[in-house]
């Protein structure tokens, strides 16, 4: 299993309908931090597939831009819908058929979360509005709840191409506001299955956006 390693990713896209790969995820993810370290893509690429070729197990790509880092993890464990992924170091997130719910490791972790409402929206490329709440640990070891109301808008076609899935996907956006803060989630969700196979989505005020590619 890979550590975790600075890098940046970069997408390309033309018209409506653009393609996704492991490699190129999130153009301009870290550019915008205007962070320095930026990785040879053909390495980034060779350790993926060497992950891949690893093990026959579920695996993501994920970037954090809080931490400017890159990670691919390992599906861990499976309680009901939820997905557990982990890295070596003991580091891991939650999601819940591709949303996230919870992470450990990162600092300013969400402990839990309520995000059915938006699931259900994302997951069937349904514009509406939800509810969701993210539940912090204070330096006092209080649960803190962040309570945002979201705003799905589905969007046009794309094909998520990477690891294993060459996909055709809808884009659906995310825009969240809460007492103190905004933030906008995007996701690729499986034109057949309703499967968020990558998405970009807002952990906490440290950490800021962690992108996540499925690799298989």
């Amino acid at each position: 299993m890979l550590g975790l390693t600075c890098m940046m990713l970069a997408s390309c896209s033309s018209g409506d309908d653009y393609e996704v790969n492991a490699v190129t995820v999130a153009k301009g993810f870290f550019s915008k931090n205007k962070k320095p370290a930026q990785p040879d893509q053909q390495q980034l690429a060779a350790s993926v597939q060497a992950a891949m070729n690893a093990t026959d197990a579920p695996l993501i790509l994920v970037a954090i831009s809080g931490r400017n880092v890159v990670s691919v993890m390992q599906k861990i464990e499976t309680n009901g819908p939820y997905d557990t992924y982990g890295t070596s170091d003991r580091r891991s997130i939650t999601l819940k058929r591709g949303i996230l719910t919870a992470s450990r490791g990162l600092g300013e972790d969400i402990m839990s979360s309520d995000v059915a409402p938006v699931l259900s929206l994302v997951t069937n490329r349904r514009a509406g509005s939800a509810q969701r709440v993210h539940r912090y640990l204070d330096g006092e070891n209080v649960i803190v709840p962040l309570e945002a109301t979201c705003t799905v808008r589905p969007g046009g076609r794309v094909r998520v191409v990477a690891g294993d899935l060459n996909r055709e996907a809808i884009a659906v956006t995310e825009d969240c506001r809460a007492q103190t803060t905004e933030f906008q989630n995007s996701y690729q969700v499986d034109v057949a299955s309703g499967r968020i196979l990558q998405s970009r989505q807002w952990i906490s005020p440290m950490n800021g956006y962690i992108v996540i590619q499925s690799l298989r």
